[in-house]
């Protein structure tokens, strides 16, 4: 066996380019030394997965320039050197202090205190029983390349191993420098089975405040029951480490996930006003947060102490947001400033800018932007001699970019059709529902908030139904139904209360017409009842008949659309895409190793979701936060979410087809793709969502079925178990009990949730975010907040209403100060930054795995995205689908997968990313 071992090595010296030649000077004396390999090492059969099938390495990608194996002479075992390329991105740009620090690191290097690195084999010492490791190596050039300006610098180190060494699985990095790094990648080569490639993208912790070894992986996969002897206490090592202890307030440096309760959106210690209840628990059911473990206020021990912008949050190291996207945020930030100061300055030093006159102030806004007059100019430079500088140097930034909206015909928003065609085409598409139920029913206690049929009658709408009866519109699948009604009234006292904000709970009926397209046919405003168990205050309208009514009627919209944009970013979008996300992905890191297939298809879905999250919570939905200042319901905002999360949510209804077939958008039919028909035909955002679900939907089958033949591979591996239970257990405390949760018992099981949480965090989130200022910055068209009812004949207000009804809606929009705001916000909400990654594409195609049948089946997925995109571009101009084709009509793109950076009301990132 010996000798024909000596026979094999000697024939892949010849064969192989990673070892020299027997002419070659790097092996002692001229002559070809016997060379032992490690079998696992020989290049002679397909390796097996742990599911049984023949796993391919995938194509290799940036390999080093200079390939050797230097052969030692010693007989028994043979030793060879193997280099490894070490790639460390840094950063674009570096204050004055980073340079001198990284200076003093490179010179420290030269002295010893470097960066040290270690292989760690697949395979344990059969005599120490604890895993083989290389010597350690030294990265080599942190001196020599310490000027180098390019973002990504390549360092090399090179390793001692023995011909029984076996396949690499880990690699330990030490940096002993004084300043953390970014490793991106390691590629070590030499080995007779190839390059082993080492996907970091992680900050690498000086010893000083990180003494322990980090600890990376091979891109090879394995499920825990396969790991190799020599990674399995690696694997639960690194693990442990991420979970953490528990204990001690989180420093920006730590790479720990844990779990907590939304305790820090208040602020009790600045008084009364910023008292904010805690989300999550048996009072007020909600997903749990990132824990931090911040110090309690000194008001209330239960709230936990905030930290204010523009200190940072905590989030793990990793998870925050890279230089690009960090960029586009600082100059949205830039922006924001000169978009709130001068309309604040306005609206303080001249009292009667502070409300839109007329509807040309609204269109100036992007038009001329704000100008100061030049008495009032002249009056602040005195006071404020920065001013005018402002005004002189910054006037096209004052300029607010014009909403696509009404980029094709200005006045649309006016029009019933366009009212409705948002609802299926727009900001918010997935409130709408199919009518089954005549008159529509609440749901709410009736002793509390009275009889629960809706006040809209059959008489109120028959005229609209085309000739068909009540009974026929409803069995023909005609009439659907936008339905805020319990989702406001409990709380319309508490907000209706407040100084400048006034709602009703509405509902709207819709008639679906022969052309497709939907009509509005009666809108219903209900009021809380007086005393418990009274009557409601509720006030239908229909479609108007005189200019009066027609007046009444655009205020009525108004408040639809008021509802709609509440419910759209508290539910729809924050609590749905954001809140109920991130315990998935707080699990995925404390239980699901690097190395487990599962957790390498999520990582793009995971990305800077938890720093997006801890952002929301500093700036976003906090007391006093910009959601608060700028919806109507103002400091119940977030007890609406979590009214939503306690009373609705359920994982198992929201992924695409279910979420349909619950709201009667769709009927079962095993005839059709996916197996149901739409009722409305022209749904732009469920046919082209339906497209993207499907390729995804594949993509997760595909990738389940090659780890996981049979029931039990699924129900025995106890990473995806202990990862699902986790988050269920922990991270849904609140609804752990729910009998509706999906089991992880079968592949089929499996990938059906794995789809889901895919579509939530890229599509599904896309749909509802990129179009809040392309389709919502124009105020008129959709009010986020509302500051006056609607009069009724024999009101004070009604003779101002009828006087003048223009300026009349006007004073019930936000006012100049609330309206630009809140530009400001969804202007950067609506941005993409320059490192998007979007659906279909890896930042690493060719090595996120050492699969190369995955890396192959992930390349079809890319192809199947893209078809999706022809197929939405070809619908775009199909005159036939009037929702999305027409004179003045926006096509809709929310779900078009590619895009560039910018505001673009189009582009499907893999993850949560703003």
């Amino acid at each position: 066996m010996a000798t024909a071992m000596e026979i094999l090595a000697s024939s892949l010296l010849q064969r192989t380019p990673l070892l020299p030649s027997s002419r070659s000077p790097l092996l002692r004396g001229g002559e070809q030394s016997r060379l032992f390999l490690s079998p696992a090492c020989f290049p002679l059969k397909k390796r097996s997965s742990a599911a049984g099938r023949v796993v391919r390495p995938p194509v290799s990608a940036a390999i080093l320039t200079e390939r050797f194996v230097r052969v030692e002479t010693e007989e028994r075992p043979v030793r060879f050197k193997v280099r490894a390329a070490v790639t460390v991105r840094r950063k674009k740009k570096e204050d004055l202090m980073a340079t001198v620090a990284n200076q003093l690191d490179a010179f420290s290097d030269r002295i010893g205190r470097n960066v040290v690195l270690e292989l760690v084999s697949a395979e344990i010492d059969l005599r120490t029983r604890k895993p083989k490791a290389s010597n350690s190596a030294a990265l080599r050039g942190w001196f020599e390349k310490k000027k180098t300006k390019a973002e990504r610098v390549v360092y090399t180190a090179e390793f001692t191993v023995d011909s029984s060494f076996g396949e690499p699985g880990a690699i330990t990095v030490l940096n002993r420098h004084q300043r953390e790094f970014f490793l991106e990648s390691i590629v070590v080569e030499g080995f007779a089975c190839g390059p082993v490639h080492f996907p970091c993208n992680s900050w690498v912790q000086p010893t000083r405040i990180h003494p322990l070894k980090r600890v990376f992986f091979s891109n090879k996969p394995y499920l825990p029951s396969q790991t190799p002897p020599g990674l399995r206490e690696l694997r639960q090592q690194e693990l442990k480490e991420l979970r953490g202890d528990g204990k001690g307030e989180r420093k920006l440096t730590d790479r720990i996930y844990d779990y907590d309760t939304y305790n820090d959106l208040g602020n009790p210690d600045r008084g009364i006003d910023f008292v904010r209840p805690t989300l999550g628990g048996e009072q007020m059911p909600y997903p749990r947060r990132l824990r931090t473990w911040r110090p309690p206020t000194i008001t209330d021990r239960h709230v936990e102490s905030r930290v204010e912008d523009p200190l940072p949050m905590y989030v793990p190291r990793d998870e925050r947001f890279e230089e690009g996207k960090q960029a586009m945020l600082t100059a949205g930030a830039q922006k924001a400033v000169l978009h709130n100061l001068v309309p604040l300055l306005v609206a303080s030093f001249s009292p009667e800018s502070h409300d839109f006159k007329a509807f040309h102030e609204v269109d100036n806004l992007f038009k001329e932007g704000l100008r100061l007059k030049q008495t009032l100019q002249d009056q602040l430079f005195h006071k404020i001699p920065l001013v005018s500088k402002i005004e002189e140097s910054t006037e096209g930034h004052l300029r607010y970019d014009t909403p696509h909206i009404i980029t094709k015909d200005k006045f649309a928003w006016l029009r019933d059709d366009e009212f409705a065609r948002q609802v299926v085409a727009g900001i918010n598409p997935v409130n709408i529902e199919r009518l089954q139920v005549f008159p529509p029913v609440s749901k709410l206690d009736p002793d509390i908030y009275g009889p629960p049929e809706s006040a809209i009658k059959e008489e109120h709408i028959i005229s609209h139904l085309n000739g068909m009866s009540l009974q026929q519109a409803v069995e023909a699948n005609k009439l659907f139904m936008l339905d805020f009604h319990d989702v406001y009234l409990p709380f319309l006292d508490r907000i209706n209360a407040q100084d400048g904000r006034k709602a009703y709970g509405t509902r709207t009926i819709f008639l679906l017409t022969e052309s497709g397209t939907l009509k509005p046919i009666a809108i219903e405003l209900s009021l809380p009842p007086v005393r418990p168990g009274d009557a409601r205050a509720k006030r239908v309208l229909t479609p108007p008949t005189d200019a009066t009514s027609n007046w009444l009627w655009q205020l009525a919209k108004a408040h639809v659309c008021s509802n709609d944009a509440g419910v759209h970013q508290l539910v729809n979008h924050w609590l749905k895409t954001h809140a109920c996300i991130e315990p998935f992905i707080l699990a995925a890191h404390r239980q699901l190793s690097a190395m487990h297939p599962i957790f390498k298809l999520l990582k793009p879905h995971m990305r800077y979701t938890l720093e997006v999250n801890a952002l929301a919570r500093q700036i976003l939905i906090n007391g006093g936060g910009v959601i608060e200042s700028g919806f109507t319901p103002g400091p119940v905002c977030m007890e609406i979410s979590a009214a939503a999360y306690r009373n609705h949510w359920r994982f198992d209804q929201e992924g695409l087809p279910a979420d349909l077939i619950r709201r009667g958008m769709a009927v079962e039919d095993p005839t059709q793709p996916l197996g149901l028909r739409l009722v409305i035909e022209d749904y732009p955002y469920a046919t082209d969502g339906l497209l993207l679900w499907s390729a995804i939907q594949s993509w997760v089958e595909t990738y389940v079925a090659a780890y996981y033949q049979d029931d039990e591979s699924i129900q025995s591996d106890y990473e995806l178990q202990s990862w699902y239970a986790e988050a269920v257990n922990v991270g849904h405390a609140d609804k752990r009990y729910a009998p509706w949760w999906p089991r992880l018992s079968s592949p089929a099981a499996l990938s059906s949730f794995l789809t889901t949480l895919i579509w939530l965090s890229s599509a599904q989130h896309a749909a509802l975010n990129f179009g809040q200022y392309p389709l919502g910055g124009y105020i008129p068209n959709r009010p986020p907040v509302l500051r006056r009812l609607i009069p009724v004949e024999g009101d004070p207000e009604y003779e101002h209403f009828r006087s003048d009804p223009a300026k009349f809606f006007l004073s019930a929009l936000p006012n100049l100060t609330q309206a630009t705001t809140f530009m400001t916000v969804i202007d950067t909400l609506s941005t993409h930054s320059v490192d998007e990654e979007y659906l279909g594409e890896r930042p690493d195609p060719y090595t996120w795995t050492g699969d190369g049948e995955m890396v192959e089946a992930f390349h079809e997925f890319a192809s199947e995205v893209r078809r999706a995109e022809s197929e939405i571009a070809r619908r775009n101009a199909d005159p036939a689908r009037r929702n999305r084709c027409g004179a003045g009509v926006l096509p809709y793109e929310l779900m078009t997968p590619s895009s560039g950076p910018g505001i673009t009301c189009r582009g499907v990132p893999n993850s949560v990313t703003i």
